[in-house]
């Protein structure tokens, strides 16, 4: 996170929202999926992919907008992600999905809300249109759209929902905008390109971020489809998107299959067991002060609860980040083995044992 206000640095409420946020939209758990027309419903569906915030790096900067367009401050929003302009270099972007949150407004308009490369050799993409270089990959997005349903967007009453990050991914996993970016092009026309999904009906043109359900920017010859406007890879308001197709999600798990590689985390790693390897607590037997110490995750506040093998709660307590590590007096306790219960904001809650020598 890059920011000069304070309003820019945003809780750790903020990110685990959008976390939260991510996984159903992926999962297509989300409540507004009852918004789909029932014209696309059998092109829908859930995917494979989930998201674990793994590290938080905060940087303050002195300069004012990321947004590419500036002609001021950054002229280019790519400076974002360089520690020696001001901004935050990426943490292995070969092996994690950096994002830079950041202001990526001009002049008090919102020109840009975020912006992602696809890899290198994604299907239906040009050759060149990944980063200009490997430092560099990963979505940038504007602090304002980072949040969910948990924690409502900076800009929540503009319109903001927090799907902007879902677009993005999109694009970092190899989706383009289900228009092709021909300008406007329909099929048999010059120019004309596409997403190079079929089951993504043809458009023409992008929608003007509403969510106009009767748009049919173009008309094919067989078989003709509105614009489905309930995507994410459109650009229909907040409001309205809440889906991908099954072939954006097949390309999507290419990507991380065959390209993105090492950005894979295998599905059997939960993110419950993920915040539990984050969770170190020492030493283990104990005998007079045990210690809490949690890596890498950001969070305002945890609560730590500790029974007894009978069920009995004999401790808990409320630990805040600016008391890190937390120090437990173990000495009136009975030797015997105890539980420990550990929950990180709204996380779910990580169990584990120590034992009281």
């Amino acid at each position: 996170m890059v920011y000069k206000a304070a309003v820019e640095n945003l809780s750790s409420n903020y990110l685990n929202a959008q976390i939260d946020l991510l996984n159903q939209c992926y999962a297509r758990t989300n409540s507004d999926t009852t918004n789909m027309r029932s014209i696309f419903q059998s092109r829908v569906g859930s995917s494979k992919v989930r998201f674990i915030l793994d590290q938080v790096i905060r940087v303050s900067t002195t300069l004012t907008s990321f947004d590419a367009s500036s002609t001021s401050g950054f002229a280019n929003s790519d400076i974002v992600k360089q520690t020696g302009s001001g901004g935050s270099d990426a943490i292995s972007p070969d092996s994690k999905l950096n994002v830079w949150i950041c202001d990526l407004t001009k002049d008090g308009s919102n020109t840009l809300i975020g912006y992602a490369y696809p890899p290198a050799g994604a299907p239906n993409w040009t050759a060149g249109s990944q980063a200009p270089t490997p430092a560099f990959d990963g979505v940038v997005i504007d602090y304002m759209d980072i949040g969910g349903p948990l924690k409502q967007p900076v800009g929540y009453s503009s319109g903001f929902r927090g799907k902007a990050l879902v677009h993005e991914i999109g694009h970092y996993l190899g989706l383009r905008h289900i228009w092709g970016d021909d300008g406007g092009a329909c099929q048999g026309q010059a120019g004309f390109k596409d997403d190079g999904l079929s089951d993504t009906p043809v458009a023409g043109d992008y929608s003007n971020f509403d969510c106009n359900k009767t748009k049919n920017s173009c008309v094919e010859t067989s078989g003709d489809l509105l614009d489905m406007v309930e995507n994410y890879m459109d650009y229909s308001s907040a409001t309205c998107q809440n889906s991908f197709t099954k072939m954006q999600i097949s390309a999507m798990e290419y990507v991380l299959d065959n390209i993105r590689v090492n950005v894979h985390i295998p599905l059997g790693v939960s993110m419950t067991e993920t915040v539990s390897k984050k969770i170190e607590l020492y030493p283990n037997p104990v005998s007079d002060i045990l210690y809490m110490q949690i890596e890498n995750i950001e969070y305002e506040k945890v609560h730590l609860a500790i029974s007894n093998t009978l069920g009995q709660s004999i401790f808990s307590t409320v630990h805040r980040k600016s008391l890190s590590p937390l120090e437990i007096n173990t000495h009136n306790f009975a030797k015997g083995i105890y539980f420990i219960n550990v929950q990180i904001d709204d996380l779910p809650v990580i169990s584990k044992k120590i034992i009281l020598q």
